[in-house]
């Protein structure tokens, strides 16, 4: 009895009848997410490396090294807390009245970048499923819910940053600061550990 009920709701008109329109909204939503899905996927795994740079060879690879993080570093830093901090524009409904503020996310986006590099230095591991919880998970509320992003509101918090550039730079100063540190007990590891055993630990 069930096959034959379900046989009367198949109609071959109707499956062979289908609207332009909604096949090319579809076509079109599955094009953004493969595009959003490959940028966030090189993005994270970037941003959880340890070693944002290859290592140098050859002569003067300390001094290649050093000159990198001093000069390099700083923008790789900002584009890494410019990158989260408007994922979490684009995610949070929250204004100035419900308690979060822009503030409020450029204080989350400086947390969650640092958690990142402390646990890169760790495992690169566990740094990548940190580093792709948020972008994700954006994704899957864009999925579930699409009218709870606002182009205009997200328009209208990016173009109020110039506000914040103060705290944005202190962050980011914070950012190359604490990195410094992380290589530095780095280095300090691998000068008092051989290099097998250094391997073995990281391992």
């Amino acid at each position: 009895m069930a096959g034959e009920e379900l046989i009367k709701y198949i109609s071959v008109n109707e499956i062979f009848s289908g609207n332009v329109k909604e096949l090319t909204a579809l076509f079109y939503l599955i094009i953004m997410i493969a595009i959003y899905s490959i940028v966030i996927y090189h993005f994270y795994r970037y941003v959880a490396r340890r070693d944002c740079f290859k290592e140098s060879k050859g002569k003067l690879t300390k001094t290649k090294g050093f000159l990198k993080y001093t000069f390099l570093y700083p923008f790789i830093a900002v584009i890494f807390y410019m990158g989260f901090s408007l994922i979490l524009i684009s995610l949070t409904k929250g204004d100035e009245t419900s308690g979060f503020s822009i503030s409020n996310v450029l204080s989350i986006s400086f947390g969650l970048v640092i958690a990142i590099r402390i646990t890169a230095y760790y495992t690169e591991d566990l740094s990548k499923d940190v580093a792709k919880m948020l972008p994700f998970a954006i994704l899957g509320v864009f999925l579930v819910d699409s009218t709870y992003f606002s182009i205009e509101t997200v328009s209208e918090r990016i173009t109020s940053l110039p506000q914040y550039i103060n705290v944005i730079i202190q962050f980011v100063f914070l950012i190359i600061i604490v990195e410094w540190i992380l290589r530095s007990l780095l280095n300090i590891k691998r000068f008092f550990l051989p290099k097998k055993e250094v391997k073995v630990v990281e391992e």
